[in-house]
């Protein structure tokens, strides 16, 4: 699920990439160190930032929250992921190949009769061929596995993937603070990061979503209250969704049940 948290996380980690675009263990385009982080700075701590030309720069989230929740709650698949195991089929064998990994679900039709297999932890390609042959009446040597009399044989492999449904969003501004020991400093550490934000969108979260955000308002804060703190003030609203999430299993076979009746 997404957090207020997460949301907070993600604008850090936007800023730092502004900050220091070559990385960092590279100068910051301020050409000083910038301290960048959640919450609130600490004024004993910021003092001595500030005194030794540093440059805080603060993600605090305001208290005014605005509920915006409208969608359905279905769940969405998130992408499916790739499995690197294969089943290869060869005339009445098959061989198992690639590499196993779990969640799993194996399937094997011989001659129009379906067999299902969870591929378990630390499983590998023999113990799989094994278990298969035993569900199929086959045999195996290795990963081969070998069905006497078998004339029709089709495999599937199915992923578990993750689902998510939207239960809520809100609609909440941060504002991203930077305590700077000149101005010099913050002309220029505030635009790049003013323009990396607002060249985008959404955000991505740690859950799968993405976060809607939209520039609100800069403040320029030079009273007097702390000597040698020059501080800009940047707004962002963000309108994210908290998820919960369930597996999603793909479908690798089917059974039909008919019944007759004269």
């Amino acid at each position: 699920m997404a957090d207020l948290a997460d949301v907070e996380q993600a604008i850090v980690s936007l800023i730092e990439q502004a900050v220091y675009p070559q990385g960092t263990g590279l100068p910051s385009v301020a050409n000083t160190n910038c301290l960048i982080y959640r919450g609130w700075p600490i004024s004993q701590n910021l003092d001595k930032d500030l005194a030794a030309g540093n440059i805080n720069i603060s993600v605090y989230p305001q208290d005014v929250e605005q509920k915006t929740t409208r969608y359905p709650q279905d769940y969405q698949t998130l992408t499916i992921p790739t499995p690197a195991l294969k089943l290869t089929v060869l005339g009445n064998t098959i061989t198992v190949g690639g590499t196993p990994g779990s969640p799993l679900n194996l399937a094997v039709k011989v001659n129009g009769t379906g067999y299902l297999y969870a591929v378990q932890p630390g499983d590998t390609a023999t113990s799989i061929a094994t278990a298969l042959a035993a569900l199929t009446g086959g045999s195996n040597t290795g990963p081969v596995i070998t069905i006497a009399g078998a004339y029709a044989i089709t495999t599937a492999v199915g992923v578990v993937a993750t689902a998510i449904r939207e239960i809520k969003r809100q609609k909440r501004n941060f504002m991203i603070s930077f305590w700077c020991p000149t101005p010099q400093a913050r002309d220029a550490v505030v635009p790049p990061v003013d323009v990396a934000l607002s060249k985008l969108n959404f955000i991505a979260l740690p859950d799968g979503s993405t976060g809607r955000i939209v520039y609100v308002k800069t403040c320029v804060v030079d009273r007097a209250e702390k000597q040698g703190l020059f501080r800009r003030d940047l707004w962002y609203s963000v309108e994210y969704p908290t998820t919960d999430s369930i597996p999603a299993a793909q479908i690798v076979d089917t059974l039909i049940n008919t019944t007759i009746t004269s």
